[in-house]
């Protein structure tokens, strides 16, 4: 008997906690300190903090705009960090990013611990959460403090005021709004409750506090640039991606056509939203017997709000992104977060709810489907999540080397050290190879076209998992300096990935924007690296770049 209760406590924590080591051991390999995007915005804020001269304008220069956001809490760690190791660290903030992702399983473990649900039932929940189909937000700093942050600061901001803690909630949801501009619509949704509840004093202060946040977040606030928003005339458009937003969680298969995805994430979505109607409408806070107003003792405040939270947010995207960028910027990995937490929170709910023998037939079907979508996701989202590694390593190279002197570009204003890569040893090689000596590859395709470099061709490569570095790269050359860019891997079949252990076959393409070059000629090589064996492969083809200069996006940071 006592061996049995070890067994199963065995099982129950390999089955909680292997998600989460899967989670971060891909966070380990494949996340690097190298600046991706907004990322880049954290040095020109270093720079104006550092030459601040007085606190307030050192304060000022945290909780400035970032886009339409002030994103102090991921300025704050972003100094903390700086301030401990002497140099900039944004794989930091991807850590912290994502230790704030597996907080909101602590405020779940609140949850089935308040309502006395067994935690047998929980183990689903980091199985659903922690996915690679966040990969977007996981491997990238800046948004996993502020997307992965909010979510995790709204959710214990409600959790706070289900509890009728309200200070505690106050502060939280003050972090929020200088987390995301998001944080507005969490202090909206605690006002509204409180209302409800009919707690005036609470709703009073909350009111208070709203207001000298608005004050902070607006007195000196400047409209971003515009991009086109949704009109009436666009609703039908708008619905759809708002019933896809909220059922995200089901477009793993990124490869497939658009308009595939979308039909996947509406059915999910409107499942969902069946559900959290009837939700909402089991606890409306009016007894109809006794016809008359009144929240009950165990109103689940929590599951509500954060239900609201979500359609909301569904709301305000779908509203302002649907018509300047469309149905795949809807379905983006960087907005899933959202939909998967309105899959733990439905079936959160559903538990609270179901009874015991009915709880046990949904866990039967939720524990080991959330176990295929976790590797499925993994799977569906590995070839962008290496390609994405890839491509920060290959950027670092190109700015760090502008010309064939061997002189690398590093900044002058403040710490970082460029991280240790594959390229470090190739350096000498691809800055004084002309490649004509090195063994012959032929590309089924290398042309400039609509504004883009083609690369398509097929190799006798063979790339072991799971090591980012392994795969396939184009050397571009000139006589006045050299370029490498990452080459998207097909993945393997069935047989290569289980025989072969491989999840890359030997077929490689990309688009390169001609953009990310200098005018001039260059020949292209091909760079093969398959474990500790590094191959440079010749075309003997060559490309033709004119001037084509990107156009500025305007910013306000």
């Amino acid at each position: 008997m006592k061996e049995q209760k070890i067994l199963s406590k065995f099982w129950f924590w390999g089955l909680l906690i292997l998600p989460i080591l899967l989670y971060f051991l891909l966070i380990e390999l494949y996340g690097i300190n190298i600046p991706y995007v907004d990322d880049h915005g954290l040095k020109g804020f270093l720079v104006k903090y550092q030459e601040s001269t007085t606190w307030t304008e050192k304060l000022a220069s945290i909780f400035a705009q970032h886009n339409e956001h002030r994103i102090g809490l991921t300025r704050i760690w972003f100094l903390l960090t700086y301030w401990i190791y002497g140099s900039i660290n944004y794989k930091w903030l991807m850590w912290f990013g994502n230790i704030l992702l597996v907080g909101v399983l602590g405020i779940f473990a609140a949850f089935f611990k308040k309502n006395k649900i067994s935690f047998l039932y929980f183990i689903p929940l980091p199985w659903i959460l922690l996915t690679s189909i966040n990969q977007e937000n996981t491997y990238w700093g800046m948004a996993s403090i502020q997307n992965f942050g909010i979510v995790f600061l709204s959710l214990w901001a409600f959790w706070e005021v289900e509890e009728e803690r309200l200070l505690s909630a106050l502060v939280l949801v003050s972090i929020a709004v200088f987390t995301s501009g998001n944080g507005f619509v969490t202090l909206a949704i605690m006002g509204g409750f409180l209302v409800l509840k009919q707690q005036w004093k609470s709703l009073g202060i909350l009111v208070i506090v709203g207001a000298l946040l608005a004050y902070l977040y607006f007195a000196s606030y400047q409209k971003p640039p515009a991009t086109p928003t949704a009109t009436l005339s666009d609703l039908k458009k708008v619905i759809l991606a708002f019933i896809s937003f909220t059922g995200s969680a089901a477009d793993v298969a990124m490869d497939t056509p658009i308009h595939i995805r979308s039909i996947k994430a509406i059915l999910l979505g409107g499942l969902l939203l069946v559900l959290s109607l009837i939700c909402v409408v089991r606890n409306i806070p009016f007894d109809f017997k006794l016809k008359q107003y009144s929240t009950p003792k165990n109103w689940p405040v929590f599951v509500l709000a954060t239900i609201l939270l979500i359609i909301l947010s569904a709301f305000i995207v779908a509203w302002t992104r649907v018509v300047g960028y469309g149905m795949p910027t809807i379905l983006t990995s960087r907005y899933k977060i959202y939909s998967l937490l309105f899959v733990i929170t439905i079936y959160a709910w559903l538990l609270r709810v179901l009874e015991e023998k009915q709880r046990w037939r949904m866990f039967l079907f939720a524990l080991p489907f959330s176990i295929l979508c976790f590797f499925n996701g993994f799977w569906q989202s590995i070839s962008q999540i290496d390609y994405h590694y890839k491509g920060l390593i290959c950027s670092m190279f190109n700015w760090t080397y502008e010309d064939l002197s061997g002189k690398s570009n590093h900044p002058k204003q403040f710490k970082y050290d460029n991280p240790a890569t594959v390229f470090d040893s190739l350096t000498p090689i691809l800055l004084t190879n002309d490649f004509n000596h090195e063994p012959q590859i032929k590309l089924e395709e290398a042309k400039v076209q609509d504004g883009n470099v083609l690369i398509r061709g097929v190799g006798d490569f063979y790339f072991p998992w799971l090591d980012p570095d392994n795969g396939v790269y184009l050397i571009a050359k000139s006589e006045k300096r050299v370029y490498v860019f990452p080459l998207r891997s097909v993945k393997a079949g069935v047989r290569l990935l289980v025989g072969g252990h491989a999840v890359f076959g030997p077929y490689f393409e990309n688009q390169i924007p001609t953009f990310e070059f200098e005018a001039g000629t260059y020949k292209l090589a091909i760079l093969s690296i398959e474990d500790t064996q590094k191959r440079i492969l010749n075309t003997q083809q060559s490309i033709s770049i004119e001037a084509d200069k990107r156009k500025a996006v305007e910013t306000n940071w």
